[in-house]
This record gives C-alpha cells, sequence and structure tokens, in this order.
C-alpha cells in the first residue's frame, strides 16, 4: 500500500509501494494501469501465479482498489498478501503474519473493511523513529528519511522484497521461520537520528 503522487514516493508510508518497485526491479516488469484505480501485473515469481498491484486511490481507500482486483481475479484473501509500513516495528524491521487487526493502520482498516475479513497474510515494514518519540505522525510517515535513517529504511524494503519472494518459492511458514527471527544489523544507537 501507498499513496501516488510522485511528492509521496519516497516517504516511509510508501513501503509496500517500494517493495512492489523492488520486485518489479528484480523481475523485470512494469505494471500497468487500470484507470485511476490501481497499478497491477500479472506474472509469475518463485513458480507461483501472481498479480502485483500498487492501488491508486491513496492510502485511506486501498480496499477499493482491492475490491476491483477480487472482482477480475476472484482470489480468496487468504492467497494475498498485503505489504504496508507499520510504525510499531523498528526502522527496517519486517514481520510476516498470517492474519491480524489494522491496529491504527488507516490503509489496512479500509482493506479489511472491504474485504470483509482480517483473516489474510501480511508483511509488514518499521518505520518506528530510532530512539526518538514523534510528535505529529501524519508529517513523520509523509516525510522522506534522510542520511542513516533511509539506509536502514532501504534496507527493510529489500527484505521485505526477499521475504514476499521466499513466501512464494518455499511457503508462509518457512518464510516466517526465516525473516521474523532476523535483526537490522544497521540500527541506530540510542538517541540518534
Amino acid at each position: 500500500m501507498g499513496n501516488p503522487d510522485k511528492k509521496y514516493e519516497k516517504t516511509p508510508h510508501n513501503a509496500g509501494f517500494l517493495c512492489i518497485d523492488e520486485l518489479c526491479r528484480r523481475h523485470d516488469l512494469q505494471l500497468a494501469g487500470l484507470g485511476k484505480l490501481m497499478q497491477y501485473k500479472k506474472t509469475t515469481i518463485g513458480g507461483q501465479s501472481v498479480v502485483l498491484a500498487k492501488p491508486m486511490t491513496y492510502m485511506n481507500e486501498s480496499g477499493l482498489a482491492l475490491q476491483k482486483l477480487k472482482k477480475i481475479f476472484a482470489f480468496d484473501p487468504a492467497q494475498m498478501l498485503v505489504i504496508y509500513d507499520d510504525i510499531d516495528l523498528p526502522l527496517g524491521h519486517i514481520r510476516i503474519r498470517e492474519r491480524g487487526s489494522a491496529g491504527t493502520h488507516k490503509g489496512m482498516k479500509s482493506v479489511i473493511q472491504h474485504c470483509g475479513t482480517q483473516e489474510f497474510p501480511r508483511l509488514r515494514i518499521g518505520i518506528q523513529n530510532p530512539g526518538r518519540k514523534i510528535s505529529n505522525l501524519v508529517n513523520y510517515v509523509l516525510t522522506s528519511f534522510r542520511g542513516e535513517k533511509n539506509e536502514i529504511f532501504k534496507l527493510g524494503i529489500m527484505q521485505a522484497a526477499d521475504a514476499a519472494e521466499a513466501i512464494l518459492e518455499t511457503g508462509m511458514a518457512n518464510a516466517m521461520n526465516a525473516f521474523n527471527r532476523r535483526k537490522n544489523s544497521l540500527l541506530l544507537p540510542e538517541g540518534r537520528g
């Protein structure tokens, strides 16, 4: 999930889009537009037929694009993987879960509402500010990282793309065992950033 405008392209809230972009780069793919609703590409990764998609509805209405995607490809929610940023995970860390609530994430609330269930896999990319309290959450998630924080963020995106590929190649359980235990080696010391 993410926001389509150029000004949001490299922001923490676009972690899901950046992961899809990385998968497209790795597999030499280009997404096609479906009006203003989404961009998508049907392809094969890890021997599995998949549809990579980016909602163009802005984050808080991501479920609208999912609804259309379900009409086109007729899949069960358990077959999808929603990739998004998580303010509660340390910067650069990733977590794979088979189900769960939306928490405070408005994009996930939209997906769950339009999906009618929270029983679907998700891949969360940590964007938590290391060692600092966030005074303005909206400003934080819509402002690009710089310096060392940006390097850690990019590492998280790369690990998320690795994890998405692993889910397709080895299955959800194996990917969870491999990636949910990893620690980011570039964490900032307490109080920096």
